[in-house]
C-alpha cells in the first residue's frame, strides 16, 4: 500500500515499513509516529543498520526469523541515504518470510523519490506493507501540514501565528518546526518540561520570554517597554515571538472573561497553574469588551507584517502594550 506522508495518519495496522523521499522533517515525523506505535505493541528492541553496514542485514534477521519463547520483538530500522536503491535490501525483501515473522518489524528509509512499478521486492512490499512518501510538499501542501502542527493554537490566533511562521520559513520546513516548538512552550501546560526545554527563549535584551510574560501579568509595562524598545532597536527582524507572547496573554484574558468559569477558561487556553492567580489578577477589573478590542490590534498587526496595512509593527507593538495597561488599571 502506497500513502502520500499527508495521508499518512495511523501506522497501526502495519509492521513493515518503507519511507521515500527527500523532505527529512516528513520522514522524521513519520519514523517518530512509527515507532510509537510499535513501541505500543510491544516491540521494544530496536537495531539501527545503516547503508554501509547492510551485510548485518540478512544475519540479524535469520537469528530472529524463527522467534521463540524468549526472543524480544525487534524492529530493524535500515537507513539508505544515496545512490540507488541497494541490491542487498532488494534480496531481502524478495524474500517473503519475512513479512510472515510474528517477532519482526521493519522501517526503511530511503533517498529514493519514486519507487519501482515492477520487480519482486515492492511487489511483496506493497503487498504486506507500507509505502510512504516524504517527499517535498507543494505550497498548499505545505500550509496544510503546517495547520496541522499548530492544532493546538486557538482557532482565532491561527491565522498570526500560521501566517507569520509560513511568511518567514516558506519551503523550510525544519525552521516551522522549530517555531511551532516554541508555541508550543508558551500554549501548552508546563507538566513535563524542565529548564532545558525554556530556557534557551531568551531576547536580545537577555530577558526570557516567560519573564516577559510575567512582566505583563505583573503590571510591570516599563520594564516590558524597555524590553521592546531594546529589541526594535537590536533585532528588529525579530518581533514575531514578542508578538506571540502578547498575544497569548490577551487572549487567555479574553477566554477567560467570556467564561462563567475563569479559572477552567485559563486551563483550556494553556496557562500554566502556577500562572492561573496571575491572570485572575490582571483582570479583577477587566471587561471582555476592552480584551476584545486588543485581539483586533493584534491581528492589526499580522496584517501590517503580510504588507496589507500600511504601519510599523514596533510602534502598533508599543501601541498595544499601552492599551493593555489601560484596559488592566484598577477600578475606584
Amino acid at each position: 500500500m502506497k500513502v502520500n506522508f499527508l495521508n499518512f495518519s495511523d501506522p497501526k495496522d502495519h509492521k513493515y515499513f518503507l519511507i521515500t523521499g527527500g523532505e527529512f522533517i516528513l520522514k522524521q515525523d513519520a519514523v517518530e509516529s512509527i515507532l510509537e506505535n510499535l513501541n505500543n505493541s510491544g516491540f521494544n528492541e530496536k537495531v539501527s543498520i545503516y547503508q554501509d553496514e547492510l551485510d548485518r542485514t540478512q544475519e540479524i534477521v535469520s537469528s530472529n526469523i524463527g522467534g521463540s519463547l524468549f526472543q524480544e520483538n525487534l524492529i530493524i530500522h535500515i537507513k539508505h541515504t544515496s545512490g540507488k536503491f541497494p541490491e542487498k535490501i532488494k534480496s531481502l525483501l524478495e524474500d517473503e518470510n519475512i513479512f510472515k515473522s510474528q517477532n519482526i518489524a521493519l522501517i526503511i528509509e530511503s533517498s529514493i523519490e519514486k519507487t519501482p512499478t515492477s520487480g519482486a521486492w515492492i511487489k511483496n512490499f506493497d503487498a504486506n506493507g507500507l509505502i510512504i512518501n516524504c517527499s517535498k510538499l507543494r505550497v498548499i501542501e505545505e500550509k496544510m501540514w503546517l495547520k496541522r502542527q499548530l492544532s493546538f493554537l486557538p482557532k482565532d490566533l491561527l491565522p498570526i501565528f500560521g501566517g507569520s511562521i509560513f511568511q518567514n520559513n516558506e519551503a523550510n520546513l525544519l525552521g516551522q518546526k522549530n517555531e511551532v516548538a516554541l508555541l508550543k512552550l508558551l500554549f501548552l501546560s508546563k507538566d513535563g518540561l524542565d529548564g532545558s526545554k525554556t530556557d534557551h527563549i531568551i531576547f536580545g535584551s537577555g530577558i526570557n520570554a516567560f519573564e516577559l510574560e510575567d512582566l505583563l501579568l505583573n503590571r510591570d509595562f516599563k520594564k516590558a517597554l524597555r524590553t521592546i524598545n531594546f529589541m526594535r532597536e537590536h533585532d528588529r527582524q525579530n518581533s514575531a515571538p514578542i508578538v506571540w507572547i502578547i498575544a497569548k496573554v490577551i487572549n487567555s484574558c479574553f477566554e477567560s472573561l467570556k467564561a462563567a468559569n475563569k479559572k477552567s477558561a485559563l486551563i483550556n487556553s494553556g496557562v500554566w497553574s502556577s500562572k492561573i492567580n496571575l491572570y485572575l489578577s490582571l483582570i479583577k477589573q477587566a471587561n471582555a469588551k476592552e480584551f476584545l478590542h486588543l485581539n483586533e490590534e493584534i491581528l492589526k498587526i499580522d496584517l501590517i507584517n503580510k504588507g496589507l496595512i500600511k504601519a510599523k509593527t514596533w510602534e502598533q507593538i508599543e501601541r498595544v502594550i499601552l492599551k493593555l495597561q489601560d484596559a488592566t488599571a484598577l477600578q475606584n
